[in-house]
């Protein structure tokens, strides 16, 4: 009886050894691939609570780099800010319009308005946005009354 308990316990201990070596070798290589991507991308080994400026930089070069190679390949209808690993989120009035019963129209953005940066569009785009946010919600008013005065 000794015997196999001996025998039991020899199995028992190689099994956790073969284990724990299995979990060392997939640590080493997830280690290897994130020291791959920080290569890549330096923004990812920063350790302090703010970027710094050639972090900062280097990841808008990064994604800019993404955002042409995706615009070359024909997808010019994702957003370029995100890095395509998760879907944009969603809110109810974009989600499905539940509250009209209508689909929600899709943002009105086209190739141009990532090209450059132009406030005065961008700011019509947002207050018509508003303005159909507020109308969809029931809140009425008119958003020059409603909102602050800008700078």
């Amino acid at each position: 009886m000794a015997l196999q308990w001996k025998r039991w316990l020899a199995y028992a201990k190689a099994k956790v050894d073969q284990t724990v070596a299995q979990g060392d070798d997939e640590l080493d290589r997830r280690e290897a691939e994130l020291a791959a991507r920080a290569g890549e991308q330096p923004w990812l080994a920063s350790s302090g609570t703010a970027p710094s400026f050639d972090e900062a930089k280097a990841r808008i070069e990064a994604q800019t780099r993404t955002a042409e190679t995706r615009r070359a390949e024909g997808g010019a209808d994702r957003d370029p800010t995100t890095d395509g690993s998760s879907p944009a989120p969603t809110s109810p009035s974009t989600a499905g319009g539940a509250s009209t019963g209508a689909p929600a129209a899709p943002p009105t953005a086209d190739a141009s308005t990532f090209d450059s940066f132009d406030v005065a569009a961008r700011q019509k785009a947002t207050d018509e946005r508003l303005a159909a946010i507020r109308e969809e919600l029931g809140l009425g008013g008119d958003a020059e009354k409603d909102d602050p005065p800008r700078a």
